[in-house]
């Protein structure tokens, strides 16, 4: 995929996570002309059903699906994210690499470990990446955003993007990952994550969202910024 200048790019801990968490915002970004893409930091090699080759087929059809115009992976070790220097390097060369202007990470809490240690490297490593003086392959390069999506813990969020045009597809996005999100054969082991309780809470927290904005769907999104409104009179007509 694309080697040039990246817009927005979503870091998955293992792939599949951001195509829970902003599978929505991807695609809306994506249609608008916006190029888009996804860095994935392990393979998932541990995960209870599949393999590494069937996961990576997955991914290849989940990328098809958003129209990514990137998607790589670091080789971080599943369920052993560590915030060291190896890895801080790896995310910061992706970063300066491609210039992307927003980052969009995990939450900072989530019952998978992965994801909370992963949030750390990543914020530690975007702000280390706009360092004049720490030196690497690229020139140095910071975002202008790193914004948090949601997984397994709820928040509050700081802005909720309306995805209601988009959400069929983001489903269809994640039934792609057939080896993670359903059961085929015995051989398959349940998991917290292939019940039908996993696929209601994803769908019913999209909802949930969407109907907190008067939208059908909508995902929610966390900053440690402050939002500027120039127009409050035009901004809040979607609540007229």
């Amino acid at each position: 995929m694309s080697d040039g200048v990246i817009d927005i790019i979503a870091f998955s801990p293992h792939p599949d996570d951001a195509e829970i968490g902003c599978g929505g915002l991807l695609l809306k970004l994506k249609d608008k002309g916006y190029t888009t893409g996804i860095i994935d930091l392990t393979r998932g090699e541990l995960s209870t059903n599949g393999d590494i080759r069937l996961r990576e087929k997955e991914t290849e059809e989940a990328s098809k699906l958003l129209k990514l115009d990137l998607r790589e992976n670091l080789e971080l070790n599943d369920c052993n994210i560590i915030n060291d220097q190896s890895s801080r390097l790896k995310v910061i060369d992706a970063v300066r690499k491609y210039k992307l202007k927003i980052a969009v990470i995990p939450f900072y809490k989530d019952r998978h470990p992965d994801h909370e240690n992963s949030h750390k490297l990543l914020k530690d490593a975007i702000f280390i990446s706009g360092l004049e003086k720490y030196k690497t392959a690229y020139s140095f390069h910071r975002p202008k955003i790193v914004i948090f999506y949601m997984l397994n813990y709820f928040f509050e969020p700081s802005f909720i993007v309306d995805i209601s045009e988009y959400h069929k597809q983001k489903m269809k996005v994640c039934r792609a990952y057939r080896s993670q999100f359903y059961r085929y054969s015995s051989v398959d082991k349940s998991t917290y994550i292939n019940s039908r309780f996993f696929k209601d809470l994803i769908t019913s927290r999209d909802k949930c969202y969407g109907l907190r904005i008067k939208a059908e769907y909508g995902e929610p999104y966390f900053i440690e910024s402050d939002l500027m409104i120039d127009d409050p009179v035009e901004f809040f007509n979607y609540l007229l």
